[in-house]
């Protein structure tokens, strides 16, 4: 065992046994703390707070939101344990890894559920990430952990969902105001700015009001050493409008209505979004991405029958690129196809619904909620010379049906049953042998998960998880034709995965100071693999194939600490995945990580500063290359005047990278190819909001 992974270890064991050192606290735990693990988780069914759930969930609220100053969505999840955006720093190279599930080779379009206001995002392109938006119109993110918690969001969710919701109007409107104007300006020293604007309007008890604009504005930027990194400029905008309106006076129904559009484009970006790859040549690039949603809710609060959500939603992102160049004599020049002007577009309307009924006797309660959604989805290429057989055309219809049941006992005991099934039908349109044109292919898949929690006293609470999941392939899975000569992959049958997660949750309280409280929650997960689908490769070969089986287990410690003057988190994880057909290294498999971060709150001053370190352990891909290992240290300070002529402003400023540390991160694929991360980078945002 190296050097580096036995002092990632030592530190995490002094960091659990420093929290578990207290028993004593079990006996004087409080109330009125509010730790991360405090926080009311809603994306899992029934609303409870994070470290009474019997699932492994983060969520980041808008203060924690706020604190990153992220140019990107993938940067708000860095204090999340076992979850990382990777792909390099360009917005359009951006992949998602939860537990070691996620490439950039394998379509992950349901092992990661990604949704902006409850509707799903999801893209797919050669040499193009996965994810876009504008991080300043998020208000708050739930990450759900392994599929156990994230069956009502699709039977394949093995990795987990990732849950952005974006501003409302009640966020900037308190007490008796009915407008507010809010201004945000942020600065980088590596290298880049952005600004953005919202107004919120009450136009009275009933009816409230959102927009937003945005603009970003980045160089390329360094990394450690003051070494440039080609191709990871843009220039982006984006708006977003949000409106809820309750329609009676005497009831809490409501409709909820936002629309959001995302915009990126880029002159001679290189082709390859992510990665260096120069062979590949530049290319003029635009990326737009919409979402739109109307929601219907009656949470019938009276009424025990009734807990009721009705969602309509649509999607498109697309992608423009032209004008694709290259060094003199290279040989992928147009007409070669891949770099032909074209636009592809994913397109996806859905439906879907559900309703909770509780019932509730002298010593318990419990909570039924069913549901069904039905999607549609189109991967269309706009305009072209042709349709590429690496880019398949194509329809998926897909719909689904579950139930979640959560049987509390005495406070004390919770069960949690959840059962889904999922039906799809796919036909290509183009870009495939014609004698698999518009030739229906359907595949059906069940899941089912059993989750339990037991709360020993008021400090220890123990939890598990057994969940059997099935994740049916995806249109670009059975029709890619064109990836190294590869044909399509008709006889492709979906994965499957079982799921354990075993853990433990300690919270105190009066540990330090009179009414601090520290929570802590061990996670230990291993998920088995059947028929798992990978990219091959090899020519004449269907593009797509069942593996085998692979195993990816780990373990995750995610702890919180509060108290009128200090504040700090942990987030660990170690994560193992192995092929076990060939007994090699799953190439989506993390380093092993831990995030610590310390606070201190000046309340004479109204400031908050701290320091947050990122400690990741030196890996051996399957292929030989080695990423070193690397620790980067931020410090943050937060300041917001409630006196003077500044009273109102809110200043953030941060040093990322203090040291300038040039490293990697192992999921970006081959050291050579791989981009290194963002050096010493100063960050200022100011913002002003204005109610009357």
């Amino acid at each position: 065992m190296s050097p580096n992974i036995r002092r990632f270890g030592a530190v995490s064991t002094l960091a659990l046994a420093t929290a578990l050192s207290t028993p004593a606290a079990a006996q004087t735990a409080g109330e009125g703390v509010f730790t991360l693990l405090g926080r009311i988780i809603l994306s899992a069914g029934r609303a409870r707070v994070a470290i009474d759930t019997p699932q492994a969930v983060t969520a980041l609220e808008q203060e924690d939101l706020d604190r990153e100053q992220a140019t990107t969505p993938g940067e708000l999840l860095r204090a999340v344990p076992g979850v990382q955006a990777f792909g390099g720093e360009a917005m359009t190279g951006q992949f998602l890894n939860i537990r070691g599930v996620g490439t950039q080779s394998a379509s992950d379009e349901n092992r990661i559920v990604v949704t902006v206001d409850g509707v799903q995002k999801y893209f797919e392109q050669y040499r193009v990430g996965s994810h876009f938006g504008e991080p300043d119109l998020y208000r708050r993110v739930e990450v759900l952990r392994g599929p156990g918690a994230s069956l009502l969001y699709g039977s394949g969710a093995i990795g987990g969902v990732v849950a952005f919701e974006t501003r409302e109007a009640s966020d900037f409107l308190t007490g008796d105001d009915n407008t507010a104007l809010r201004f945000r300006l942020s600065g980088q020293s590596n290298a880049g700015y952005s600004g953005s604007v919202i107004l919120a309007h009450r136009f009275n008890e009933r009816f409230e009001f959102l927009a937003a604009v945005t603009g970003r504005q980045e160089e390329n930027y360094e990394a450690g050493g003051g070494v440039p990194v080609s191709g990871t400029n843009l220039s982006s905008q984006s708006a977003l409008i949000n409106a809820t309106w309750r329609p009676f006076d005497e009831s809490e129904q409501s409709f909820r209505f936002t629309l959001s559009r995302w915009t990126n484009s880029g002159v001679q970006v290189p082709y390859s979004a992510y990665g260096n790859f120069t062979v590949f040549g530049f290319v003029d690039r635009v990326v737009t991405d919409d979402t739109a949603q109307i929601t219907w809710e009656n949470p019938a609060s009276d009424n025990p029958w009734i807990d009721a959500r009705v969602q309509l939603s649509f999607s498109r992102s697309e992608v423009d690129q032209s004008n694709a160049t290259g060094y003199p004599g290279w040989p992928f020049a147009p007409p070669y196809s891949i770099f032909q002007d074209s636009v592809y577009a994913y397109e996806t309307l859905s439906l879907s619904a559900r309703n909770t009924i509780t019932m509730e006797g002298a010593n318990w309660q419990n909570y039924l909620t069913f549901g069904a959604e039905a999607a549609q989805r189109e991967r269309v290429q706009v305009s072209g010379a042709s349709t590429l057989t690496s880019h398949p055309a194509g329809q998926s219809d897909t719909w689904g049906v579950f139930v979640q049941n959560e049987f509390v006992l005495n406070q004390d005991f919770t069960l949690l049953a959840a059962l889904r099934h999922d039906h799809s039908r796919m036909v290509a349109t183009a870009g495939v042998d014609p004698a698999f044109l518009n030739v229906p292919v359907t595949h059906s898949g069940t899941a089912a998960s059993l989750s339990a929690q037991y709360r020993i006293n008021e400090a220890w609470s123990v939890f598990g998880t057994l969940a059997e999941t099935t994740r049916l392939p995806s249109l670009d899975e059975v029709f890619d034709s064109g990836t190294s000569g590869g044909v399509s992959s008709m006889g492709l049958r979906p994965e499957h995965a079982r799921t354990v997660e075993l853990g433990v949750a300690w919270q105190g309280r009066n540990l330090f100071a009179e009414g601090d409280g520290l929570d802590l929650k061990l996670t230990a997960f291993n998920n088995q693999f059947r028929d798992r689908i990978e990219r091959v490769g090899i020519a004449g070969m269907p593009s797509f194939q069942n593996i085998g089986r692979a195993r990816i287990r780990g373990i995750e410690l995610e702890a919180s600490y509060q108290s009128d003057l200090w504040f700090g988190r942990s987030a660990a994880s170690w994560i193992e995945g192995i092929d076990q057909t060939t007994g090699d290294r799953l190439a989506s498999t993390p380093a092993p990580e831990l995030m610590l971060e310390i606070g201190r709150r000046l309340p004479q001053q109204n400031l908050e500063i701290g320091w947050r370190g990122t400690f990741a352990a030196p890996v051996t891909l399957a292929g030989g290359d080695r990423f070193p290992g690397y620790a980067v240290h931020d410090l943050f300070l937060t300041w917001r005047p409630q006196t003077g002529a500044l009273r109102g402003i809110d200043v953030q400023f941060a040093v990322n990278n203090v040291f300038d540390l040039n490293y990697f991160n192992a999921l970006d694929g081959s050291y050579a190819t791989s981009l290194p991360r963002r050096g010493r980078d100063f960050r200022l945002t100011l913002g002003r909001t204005i109610t009357f």
